[in-house]
């Protein structure tokens, strides 16, 4: 089988999966649940709820969020109390993974620190010190780097539509052009939007997210019943960048979401970025490292498969692209 064609075997894997998971699918929203813990005094901490995923009542959220202190720490809401020993040991939510997908807290000390640390379904939980050392950009780091690799594993459109892309490629070569140009041309967005340079609503520029999954199902199609090249196989790299413009908006937007201050964006703008570029490129590895199970689906499954595969995109994409337009469209 040619690189194209166990591509295009694994196209119609991600495809099946996106479909089964398609009524779960948020787009490039972040579900995240974000409490700041604001030290008044040594060890004297108020909590209060930034955002709140699903929660309307923000009272309920320490219920159904379930934020954990380390034992020796007191939690009366909306007050924590560590005594001496600070806010050092194990801190979560217990409560992640049905209303939030994740979560943040940010720890702002008396004496000017700061701390944000990034919390996951799989990673609840994390352990953190006391010590006055200068840790926090490394910490920073870190957190947003995370943020942005487990962002592009829930955005389900935007790996379909990687997908997508890669169903037309043939070599390497062209494999490695076309990322290139789609990375670039979402980062040039992402960073513009970021910093208030140029934005778009977030609403829109989601359904039309949809609607650049239809547009590469249409154009694989196309091929199959005309035998001829699409503008994707021409020109992928025109493509890929055109279209990355677009998603670069979406991706700033989920950023947004995070409410962070102009200090903090430079450093959040970069490592969110590539956190995105590093859950990209494992995705697609991870498409490669399974050529040997594509080679014999492509055989076993021929043409018939292959077609079902671009019909299901194309499908999958206008529903989510209804669904959005619905959500933000007026009834008339």
């Amino acid at each position: 089988m040619t690189s194209g064609k166990w591509l295009r075997a694994a196209a119609v894997l991600w495809i099946t999966l996106c479909s089964l998971c398609a009524g779960a699918a948020h787009a490039h929203t972040l579900s995240l649940s974000v409490l700041a813990l604001d030290e008044r005094s040594p060890g004297e901490f108020i909590a209060s709820w930034e955002r709140t995923q699903g929660i309307q009542d923000v009272s309920a959220a320490y219920d159904l969020l379930k934020p954990v202190f380390p034992e020796h720490c007191r939690f009366e809401a909306p007050r924590l109390d560590c005594g001496a020993r600070g806010l050092s040991g194990r801190v979560g939510f217990d409560g992640l993974g049905d209303l939030s997908t994740s979560g943040m807290i940010k720890i702002r000390r008396v004496d000017g620190g700061e701390q944000i640390l990034s919390l996951t379904a799989a990673q609840p939980h994390v352990r953190v010190s006391e010590s006055r050392l200068d840790t926090r950009a490394l910490r920073g780091v870190s957190n947003f780097i995370w943020i942005g690799i487990t962002h592009i594993w829930l955005g389900l459109d935007h790996l379909l539509f990687v997908v997508g892309l890669l169903w037309l490629l043939d070599s390497w070569r062209v494999l490695i052009k076309t990322v290139t140009a789609f990375t670039v041309a979402h980062s040039l967005t992402l960073g513009a939007a970021t910093f208030g340079l140029h934005g778009l609503p977030a609403a829109p520029v989601e359904a039309v997210i949809a609607l650049s999954i239809a547009f590469v199902a249409v154009e694989i199609a196309g091929e199959a019943r005309t035998k001829r090249p699409s503008l994707t196989r021409k020109r992928p790299w025109f493509v890929a960048f055109s279209f990355g413009l677009l998603h670069g908006f979406g991706f700033a937007n989920a950023l947004a979401e995070l409410q962070l201050t102009n200090a903090d964006r430079p450093i959040a703008l970069l490592c969110f970025n590539v956190g995105v570029e590093i859950g990209q490129l494992v995705f697609i590895a991870g498409l490669l490292a399974l050529r040997g199970a594509l080679r014999r689906l492509g055989r076993a499954s021929g043409v018939r498969l292959a077609t079902a595969g671009y019909y299901a995109m194309g499908t999958l994409a206008m529903y989510w692209f209804f669904e959005r337009i619905a959500a933000f469209v007026p009834d008339v």
